[in-house]
């Protein structure tokens, strides 16, 4: 086995980074989606240095990558950081071997026992497909919480609704009022305030998303971000309260829903999931606790975590 050095990633990376990851996924990742996800998502403020690692060999070629994006989280009452496990990838040529001479071990191992003594406080998590769901799990790294959903959303309102859809900012103060009232309803989420949404989605280099308002007799009560997928209508991301939320999301869906999209669907966690009463497909991905030195059990993580599709690097 071939001796490897592993250190944080350094400005500079980037281009070998973008060929590695059109290596090992097949599609293109631009410079500017890199500095996007990886950069100034540390303008949230949660985190203001790479914690994400890259393996090299003896003569300086990088072969692996674990990236770690930090976020501010919700948890309990009070702030933590969010740590979520993207871009893992190792060059098809330095995969294999046991236990600890195999490298995916030694990178996962080496990034949350860095993240366990820089952050301790933070929930480690990410979204697997179930075959690196499994290398994770042998590697003492990854535990499953969950299968994602694809939730049926209908569409199709009321103009005697007292539920209605409004016009939506990225830039509206409103947002983070109504992220201080909607917290309460949760237990473990990342924040999902004004500057979160500005950054994930209003400056997202590779999706162009529609922030939709939802408002009750009135008022404004929650939101739902979306953006179409041919013939679905991906709502990627929802904070809705949790009373009339199968209306809401319907109004919703409604008020973007374009002529090529014919359905809707949504991600929640069960406990929602079991609210909406809605038809369920299974998806290939697995919501994982990267559950090493991690400082909230798995099984209490699977109760708590308030997750959608925009958790996941992909929708």
């Amino acid at each position: 086995m071939l001796d490897y050095r592993i250190r944080v990633c350094e400005p500079g990376d980037e281009p070998e980074l973008c060929a590695l990851f059109r290596h090992v996924f097949g599609k293109p990742r631009s410079l500017e989606e890199w500095h996007w996800k990886f950069e100034s998502s540390r303008e949230l403020g949660a985190s203001p240095v790479s914690h994400s690692l890259v393996a090299l060999t003896p003569d300086g070629e990088i072969v692996a990558h674990a990236g770690a994006v930090v976020l501010p989280g919700w948890f309990r009452g009070r702030s933590i950081p969010m740590v979520q496990g993207c871009d893992v990838m190792i060059h098809p040529e330095h995969r294999g071997g046991f236990g600890a001479n195999n490298l995916f071990t030694l990178l996962l191992r080496e990034l949350l026992d860095r993240i366990a003594e820089q952050l301790p406080s933070a929930f480690r998590y990410g979204f697997a497909g179930q075959g690196p769901c499994l290398v994770g799990e042998r590697a003492g790294v990854y535990e499953r919480m969950e299968l994602a959903l694809d939730i049926d959303v209908e569409t199709g309102s009321s103009s005697l609704s007292p539920w209605q859809a409004v016009p939506l900012g990225w830039d509206d103060p409103r947002l983070d009022r109504l992220w201080a009232r909607r917290r309460r309803q949760l237990s473990l989420a990342v924040v999902r305030d004004r500057a979160y949404l500005d950054w994930r989605y209003g400056r997202n280099p590779s999706y162009v998303y529609h922030l939709t308002g939802v408002a009750f007799l009135g008022r404004l009560v929650g939101w739902v971000v979306s953006r179409s997928d041919g013939s679905r209508l991906l709502l990627v991301d929802v904070l809705l309260p949790t009373f009339g939320l199968k209306t809401a999301l319907k109004v919703a869906a409604s008020n973007v829903v374009t002529g090529d999209a014919s359905a809707a669907v949504v991600w929640l966690p069960a406990p929602l999931r079991d609210r909406l009463g809605s038809s369920a497909r299974e998806t290939p991905v697995m919501a994982t606790a990267m559950s090493r030195k991690s400082p909230i059990p798995t099984a209490e993580a699977h109760r708590m975590l308030y997750y959608t599709m925009g958790d996941v690097d992909i929708f």
